[in-house]
């Protein structure tokens, strides 16, 4: 559910040949295009100071038109452009192997981190499949490294022909938190300093996760009318609160010893879960009391996960509001110890969005954003079941 398939890599391998030879006739183009802006007016003037150095000082020159100095001007900024794009080329290539050096320096420490935690039985489950995840992306992306080339001179002065390299700095962004995470985990399993910030970082997407789930008990009590499920919906409100008041006590029993850190990272995963799965609960009591044609399509869209995964409705935003600070804390995702959508090796696009806000590694959770369960409430249902553009 999480890892490449040999379809999906030979698919990107087709796509990037593709990407190339379209970069191929793009810069040409390019090219071609600047230059024929440009050539007239030069030739022109080169013609003109020629006929004039032989016909004598009597003469004047024949100047261009002001319109063939205006298409020298825009010719000469469409070549402008395609140099600055491969240089850019460029220093992207060399930024991508100075960030897999870095990578791959630090891989050895990582390692032996990620060895000591799980030897000394810290959120071992959860820890493990995070690290295997991360490696299957390393490997991924190590051999994408190995195939990967510099675009040649026509592809070089395509915009097209970046894509490749963001991609691949993307993917090593991804990596390198991953690392950030197993070495987070250490300093936050050992009270280091510094693990207050662990900390903020973890309870990040507990936090996202409970305003939304605050926010879709708002559109379930707009679109319901059934006293016991509005009693119920409530109800719901009261425990999201509750598990937001219980993340802020996390906090201070951390500090005074009270519990453990993996045992608090355990409770965070039982209080998102039972947020989830109460919100699931309510969805589909509400969803099959609407005995209209929309309403039953909504609820067969439900049933079979109709709506897919995207990073815009399932990754987490790198930020929430404390109630404590009173602001935003900015945080990164993707570097947090638990497992996320936004974890490295995590590729959920296009995957059904599940009732209950999370995908599994094997038996290990992985936590979604869940964004798109308003959708399941409230977005039209297209031909194909699921949610229609508009949603």
């Amino acid at each position: 559910m999480v890892n490449a398939t040999p379809n999906m890599v030979n698919a990107q391998a087709t796509q990037e040949a593709l990407r190339r030879s379209w970069s191929a006739v793009r810069g040409f183009l390019r090219l071609v295009l600047g230059l024929l802006l440009v050539l007239p007016a030069s030739l022109q003037l080169g013609i003109a100071v020629y006929a004039h150095s032989h016909q004598g000082m009597g003469e004047s020159v024949g100047w261009p038109n002001w319109t063939g100095w205006v298409m020298a001007l825009c010719g000469i900024g469409v070549l402008w452009r395609g140099a600055g794009l491969r240089r850019s080329g460029r220093q992207k290539m060399a930024e991508i192997a100075e960030k897999w050096a870095a990578l791959e320096g630090q891989r050895a420490e990582v390692e032996r981190v990620f060895s000591t935690l799980v030897g000394a039985g810290h959120y071992e489950s959860a820890l493990t499949a995070r690290y295997e995840l991360a490696q299957a992306e390393r490997a991924r992306l190590s051999a994408r490294i190995a195939e990967h080339r510099s675009p040649g001179f026509f592809a070089s002065l395509s915009e097209a022909s970046g894509g490749a390299e963001d991609e691949i700095l993307a993917q090593m962004e991804r990596l390198a938190d991953a690392d950030t995470a197993i070495m987070a985990a250490r300093d936050f399993f050992g009270f280091a300093p510094g693990w207050h910030d662990v900390w903020k970082t973890e309870v990040g997407p507990i936090i996202e996760d409970l305003d939304i789930l605050d926010d879709v008990a708002d559109t379930l009590e707009s679109v319901n009318t059934e006293p016991g499920i509005l009693a119920e919906i409530e109800a719901f409100r009261e425990q999201v609160g509750d598990h937001k008041d219980a993340v802020n006590d996390l906090g201070t029993r951390l500090e005074g010893g009270q519990i453990a850190p993996a045992a608090a990272l355990e409770e965070l995963d039982r209080m998102t879960n039972e947020a989830r799965a109460s919100a699931a609960e309510l969805i589909e009591a509400t969803l099959a009391t609407d005995a209209s044609s929309r309403g039953r399509q909504r609820y067969t869209r439900w049933k079979n996960a109709g709506i897919r995964l995207t990073a815009a409705n399932a990754e987490y935003d790198a930020a929430y509001w404390s109630q404590d600070a009173d602001t935003d804390i900015e945080y990164n995702p993707a570097a947090t110890i638990r497992l996320t959508a936004n974890s490295a090796g995590v590729d959920l696009e296009g995957l059904p969005a599940p009732a209950t806000g999370v995908l599994s590694a094997g038996r290990t959770p992985i936590y979604l954003l869940p964004m798109y369960l308003d959708r399941y409430l409230t977005g039209d249902v297209d031909e194909a079941g699921g949610g229609s553009s508009s949603d």
